[in-house]
């Protein structure tokens, strides 16, 4: 009876037209209400703390058991080259469409007076008020996050929630524990593999509420936006959507690509993921779904999975490379400054290394490095994090769609077997 009531709720609730109904509703009342309702905000803190609760032993288990099992077979070697290619080369073709749509649509030029002037305004209170902050960025951050990434105390670490800085120590732990021989480390990962499973367990339970807390989420954030700044941006906005669109689009292709069959499965199978990533803007609440997608739909080999998906949502963000692209073609516009093909490849350059150092920093200071790229070609680092802060709530969320699904792609790339091939799994067994 329990076991038929549980299946009942989560057809109901995790099906797509009721997580869809939740983020839309949300999005409306946010927009009607204005933030009138001040305990729906809350709520909607409360439900994302719940999801990110587990994310990072979740993570620090996923590395730790992926890593121990590749390094005690022997198998990591054939990974860690092809991974860096791919998160190069997908961060590259970010970057390169935003430049590209920048370009094209020029989002910053010949803005109607009205647009100038909400822009200046909204410039101007933030330079006057508290937003100032968000600008204190300059070169000696990135030496400072570098020098972070060695965690001091793994403990403070941890309980600071201080990401680089545990994938470091996971990362190191598990090539450890999986070359010190199979009869010593083979509890250990056991017992570690248990804990993913734990973790993973409470995850699920969240989803059930997943459409309230997305109701919650979606209208905290429109409550957020001021809607003259968002008209008076709309160009850049629309522009921005577009290249997550066609970046989300171009993952599934390759996963289709990769795996075969129909287009239709990857998308089913990641939609919950797409979803979470959505409605919470935070790519670590998606890894849960995204990670019980890939393997339990998808079907890609698990040690690759809790290796790759981690990794790549802690250091591997092609939605911020794209995002600082289009954002220094429209500062470049807004200041009519015309980039050269020089200036452009150096931009290309500065966003993927900017978008590097951001995975590290959270918020507004992740923003801030788009001064890497801004600096060196004379653009106001004040003014574009400003204005990249006032429509941050509205772009967020595609943005870490994009970060999800394109290292969900790359976990595919890396995981599945070329059609035609056979699975790594048989192959080894085979042997």
């Amino acid at each position: 009876m329990i076991e038929k009531t549980q299946k009942i709720l989560g057809a109901v609730l995790l099906h797509p037209v009721s997580v869809f109904a939740g983020m839309l509703l949300g999005c409306l009342y946010g927009w009607i209400d204005k933030g009138g309702t001040p305990l729906i905000e809350p709520a909607g803190q409360v439900y994302l703390r719940l999801l990110q609760m587990c994310v990072i032993p979740l993570l620090f288990t996923a590395v730790v058991t992926s890593l121990a099992k590749l390094f005690s077979d022997g198998s990591a070697r054939r990974y860690i080259g092809r991974l860096i290619v791919m998160v190069l080369l997908g961060m590259v073709i970010a970057g390169s469409l935003g430049l590209l749509l920048g370009e094209w649509g020029e989002p910053g030029a010949e803005l109607q007076q009205q647009a100038r002037t909400i822009i200046g305004e909204v410039i101007f209170r933030a330079e006057t008020g508290s937003h100032t902050a968000a600008g204190a960025s300059n070169p000696a951050d990135i030496v400072l996050i570098a020098v972070g990434i060695v965690p001091e105390n793994i403990f403070v670490a941890l309980s600071t929630g201080n990401m680089l800085a545990i994938l470091f120590f996971a990362v190191l732990f598990g090539v450890a524990l999986g070359s010190i021989g199979k009869e010593k480390s083979e509890r250990a990962i056991v017992v570690f593999e248990s804990l993913y499973e734990t973790f993973i367990k409470i995850i699920a339970w969240l989803m059930y509420v997943l459409p309230l807390g997305l109701f919650c989420l979606a209208y905290s954030q429109i409550s957020a936006i001021g809607m003259p700044i968002l008209v008076a941006m709309t160009k850049l906005v629309l522009l921005t959507y577009a290249g997550c669109l066609a970046l989300v689009a171009f993952s599934f292709v390759v996963i289709w690509v990769r795996m075969g069959g129909s287009i239709w499965k990857p998308i089913s199978t990641l939609r919950e993921t797409i979803f979470v990533a959505f409605g919470t803007s935070s790519s670590f609440a998606a890894v849960p779904a995204a990670l019980r997608g890939l393997k339990d739909g998808l079907k890609v080999e698990r040690n690759v999975v809790d290796l790759v998906m981690p990794l790549g949502i802690t250091l591997n963000p092609p939605g911020s490379v794209f995002h600082f692209a289009i954002a220094t073609v429209f500062l470049a516009n807004l200041y009519g400054v015309d980039l050269d093909a020089g200036q452009m490849a150096y931009v290309l350059v500065a966003c993927v290394l900017a978008g590097i150092a951001a995975s590290g920093a959270p918020g507004a200071a992740a923003l801030s490095m788009i001064s890497l790229v801004l600096v060196p070609l004379g653009l106001p680092v004040e003014v574009a994090i400003i204005l990249l802060v006032a429509v941050d709530p509205i772009l967020d969320p595609a943005l870490t769609v994009v970060n999800v699904q394109a290292n969900a792609a790359t976990t595919v790339l890396l995981g599945t077997p070329r059609r035609g091939a056979s699975p790594v799994g048989v192959a080894k067994a085979e042997a």
